[in-house]
């Protein structure tokens, strides 16, 4: 595997910059394969030592947009974890809908007695008459990890509120966030039960996964959505773009042009009628 100078990432590290990696990370937009290696070639020859992160993904996400919104979209996910803040707020309405979406009823900041303490729980999930009760964990920079610490606490709240008055109802406790767990979080996690729900977590379907799957892409995630925007309909509690196809009255309102609007709506579209493994649209735009 070809690699070429250091770049710095976003925690101050440095590691090897390799092509054919993000070449990968392209594919899984929906992109084609050929697409997606012009793409990295592209980018690999803007490298030059010193480049951070931030620089590659702009580079990246500029030449995917010129070949489909749709899988730019796709690309920007992560980072738009990112910007649902600045609270925490939004990312734990983003859960709940999460669990909306597979069949429980939500409800979010609750207070809980536990055996020796009350607890506030961000994201109260119900069905059946049982529970799960999920801890969130909001970051605003990509580098910053969910390490073993965070665990250990999370774990040791589950222990007290399943001892607590509801403790019989409780089924499950997870732990989300918009950002990666060490490998000793997820050991220890997997260890004692604990469910994790982040960039990394399931293995099997992480939280990227979880909003291609159910459709919940986040309105910070439209790449023609001006940040100007989506400051003021995110302070209005309009968190997925799903939401915002309902809002057009609003987007009026708030002096948005009529072209804008129906772009950015049929982006939404394109994206709730897309395939999920291999996004189709984005290759037949091409």
């Amino acid at each position: 595997m070809k690699k070429y100078n250091q770049i710095k990432k976003s925690t101050g590290a440095f590691e090897a910059f390799s092509q054919k990696k993000l070449q990968r990370s392209i594919v899984r937009t929906g992109l084609n394969p050929n697409f997606s290696k012009t793409i990295s070639k592209e980018v690999a020859k803007k490298i030059h030592p010193g480049s951070t992160t931030k620089e590659i993904y702009k580079h990246t996400i500029n030449l995917i947009k010129k070949k489909s919104t749709i899988a730019a979209t796709h690309y920007s996910l992560k980072k738009s974890l990112l910007e649902l803040g600045p609270t925490g707020y939004e990312f734990e309405k983003l859960i709940a809908k999460y669990f909306e979406a597979i069949g429980y009823k939500t409800r979010t900041g609750i207070v809980i007695e536990g055996k020796f303490v009350t607890h506030e729980v961000d994201v109260v999930a119900t069905k059946d008459g049982s529970s799960l009760y999920t801890e969130c964990k909001f970051h605003n920079n990509g580098g910053r990890k969910n390490d073993i610490k965070v665990a250990l606490y999370v774990k040791a709240r589950w222990d007290d509120l399943s001892a607590g008055p509801t403790g019989s109802n409780l089924k499950g406790y997870y732990l989300a966030s918009n950002t990666t767990f060490t490998t000793d979080a997820i050991k220890y996690s997997s260890g004692v039960g604990l469910n994790l729900i982040g960039i990394n977590a399931p293995a099997d379907e992480s939280l990227l996964d979880k909003i291609k799957i159910y459709k919940l892409y986040p309105i910070t995630s439209l790449i023609r959505l001006k940040k100007y925007y989506i400051a003021i309909l995110l302070r209005k509690k309009i968190i997925l773009c799903s939401e915002l196809l309902k809002e057009k009255a609003l987007l009026h309102k708030l002096g948005m042009p009529t072209e804008e609007i129906q772009n950015i709506f049929l982006d939404i579209e394109h994206l709730l009628n897309s395939e999920t493994s291999n996004n189709q649209r984005a290759n037949n735009e091409n």
